[in-house]
């Protein structure tokens, strides 16, 4: 008798502590769904919220696209992705945009290939989820990797169909009077970046 009792107190326990994971998951779930906001939201969100492409707007700039300037052959691998947003203690995440690219010369040399090994966490282009609150401008952020901390933005100007139209403009930043490529610049007027200013891509 004396183990049947302690089988059944056993038994009413697990209940109670399944009933118990349950409420606690539940709560969990809901908590966070209740932090889930949509690109254009604009009103304050908690920390840790996450704005979520619901609506798949992003789906379009998602791909690999192909376009020529120069003689070369420029690929842009974009991808979206979920994107933590500020330090620790006070961050979001974003659906947004992230790039590469890969570079081929006349010749059919490789020149630049960061698409083989996508990096998503410092990747070279980023964007497009921030401006989804201004209709008209679609924009992608470009920090080209070892150029001084040299940046630039990339506009859509045209997207229509399976082909967007870019427009390079850098961003202001400080001169670094150490900065291996001054010399370059000081000869061409520009870093070596190995980007046109305005090209035509096509989605591959």
């Amino acid at each position: 008798m004396e183990h049947e009792k302690k089988l059944i107190v056993r038994i009413k326990k697990n209940k109670i502590m399944k009933q118990i994971l349950l409420i606690l998951l539940s709560i969990f779930t809901i908590s966070c769904k209740a932090q889930i906001y949509p690109l254009n939201y604009k009103e304050d969100v908690p920390n840790g919220a996450y704005y979520k492409d619901l609506d798949g707007e992003l789906d379009k700039y998602v791909g690999l696209w192909k376009g020529t300037w120069n003689g070369k052959t420029l690929y842009l691998d974009l991808r979206k992705n979920k994107y933590k947003l500020g330090n620790d203690s006070n961050y979001n995440y974003r659906d947004m945009i992230l790039g590469e690219r890969k570079v081929i010369n006349l010749s059919g040399n490789v020149e630049i290939d960061r698409i083989s090994n996508f990096d998503y966490e410092h990747p070279e282009f980023d964007g497009i989820g921030f401006n989804l609150k201004n209709g008209n401008i679609k924009r992608l952020y470009f920090y080209p990797k070892n150029m001084c901390r040299k940046t630039a933005t990339l506009d859509i100007t045209s997207f229509i169909g399976n082909q967007m139209t870019l427009h390079f403009e850098y961003l202001p930043s400080i001169i670094d009077p150490n900065c291996q490529h001054n010399a370059y610049v000081d000869q061409y007027g520009d870093f070596p970046i190995n980007f046109p200013k305005d090209i035509t891509l096509t989605k591959q």
